[in-house]
C-alpha cells in the first residue's frame, strides 16, 4: 500500500477534521513505518474515512435498488444490516491493517535475523564499517525484510546526512522486531564503548542460529502432530466409516446415502479448508 493521488485527494479532503483533534501522531505514524506503509498519519485515515464513506454509499444504494423491485420487509432489513456491517468491516479492516502487517513483518524479520546477522559478521570480519555493512545488506533481497530495515538505515545516512549512531537509534524505534531492535541495541551499546564489533556478532550469530534450530525441531514436531491428524482425521475416518456403513446395509437391509453426500461434499471439503488454513496461518513456518 503507498501513496496515491487517491490517497493524497483524501487527506485534503479531511484536513480540518483532523485539525479539530488533538491527537498525538509520533506513535501512529511509527506504527505505520513498522507495517511499511509510507503514508503518513492524516493521509492514510482519511483513505480509511474516505473508503467508509463510499462503503456505506455504495450499499445503501444497491440494496435500496433492490428494496425498490422487491419490496418487502426481508429486503428492507437488507438495508439496515448491510449498510451497517460493510462500513463497520471496512473500518475494522483499514484499522487492524497496520498493527497486523507490523506483526507479519517483525516475524518476517525474525525469521531471516540468523542469516542475516552471519553476513554482518562475514563483513565485520574484513574490516568494513557498520555504514558500509548495511549498505551492502539494503542490497541483497534474499533477507527480505532485513534488506528493508538495512535500506532505511542506509537511506539515513547516506541521503539524509545522518551518522550512524544516529540513524541505528532510529532504526530501534521503528523495526517491528525486537530480535532486530535487541541487535542494534547490543551493537550500539558496543562501538559507543569502544570495543570491537567482531566479538559481538559471532556470539550474535551462535545465538540466533541456535534459537533458529530450537524452532525448526519444534515446527517439525508440530508438522508431525499435524500430518498424523490429517490422516487420521480426514482420511482414515472416513474410508472405516463407509465400510462400516456398506456393512450395515447389508446386514439392514438398506443404506441411506443422505449422510454419504453430507460426508463427501461439506464435512470433508470444510476438514480440507480447516487444514489448509492451519497451514497458512503460520502453523508450517520455523517462527
Amino acid at each position: 500500500m503507498k501513496s496515491t493521488t487517491y490517497t493524497r485527494f483524501c487527506r485534503r479532503l479531511f484536513a480540518n477534521t483532523f485539525e479539530r483533534f488533538d491527537i498525538s501522531e509520533t506513535t501512529k505514524n511509527r506504527l505505520l513505518e513498522k507495517a511499511d506503509i509510507p503514508m503518513v498519519y492524516r493521509e492514510y485515515f482519511s483513505m480509511v474515512l474516505m473508503n467508509i464513506i463510499i462503503g456505506f454509499i455504495v450499499v445503501f444504494l444497491s440494496t435500496t435498488i433492490f428494496y425498490l423491485l422487491i419490496p418487502n420487509s426481508i429486503t428492507a432489513l437488507f438495508i439496515l444490516l448491510f449498510s451497517s456491517i460493510v462500513p463497520i468491516g471496512i473500518g475494522m479492516y483499514y484499522l487492524g491493517l497496520p498493527a497486523s502487517k507490523a506483526k507479519s513483518r517483525g516475524k518476517k524479520i525474525d525469521k531471516y535475523m540468523p542469516y542475516a546477522t552471519n553476513f554482518i559478521n562475514t563483513m565485520s570480519v574484513a574490516g568494513i564499517s557498520p555504514a558500509e555493512i548495511f549498505e551492502a545488506l539494503s542490497t541483497i533481497e534474499l533477507y527480505d525484510e532485513v534488506q528493508k530495515e538495512a535500506k532505511k538505515i542506509t537511506t539515513e545516512i547516506d541521503i539524509m546526512g545522518v551518522d550512524t549512531i544516529t540513524a541505528l537509534r532510529n532504526a530501534i524505534k521503528i523495526t517491528p522486531s525486537e530480535k532486530f531492535k535487541e541487535f542494534i541495541q547490543g551493537m550500539l551499546g558496543v562501538i559507543q564503548s569502544g570495543s570491537e564489533l567482531g566479538p559481538y556478532f559471532s556470539r550474535c550469530v551462535e545465538k540466533y542460529m541456535l534459537t533458529d534450530l530450537i524452532d525448526r525441531k519444534r515446527n517439525l514436531e508440530s508438522l508431525a502432530i499435524m500430518a498424523e491428524s490429517f490422516v487420521v482425521t480426514v482420511i482414515a475416518f472416513p474410508l472405516f466409516l463407509i465400510i462400516i456403513f456398506s456393512i450395515m446395509g447389508l446386514t439392514g437391509g438398506g443404506i441411506d446415502f443422505s449422510f454419504m453426500f453430507v460426508l463427501a461434499f461439506l464435512i470433508l471439503p470444510m476438514a480440507y479448508a480447516g487444514f489448509y488454513v492451519m497451514m497458512s496461518s503460520g502453523m508450517g513456518e520455523s517462527i
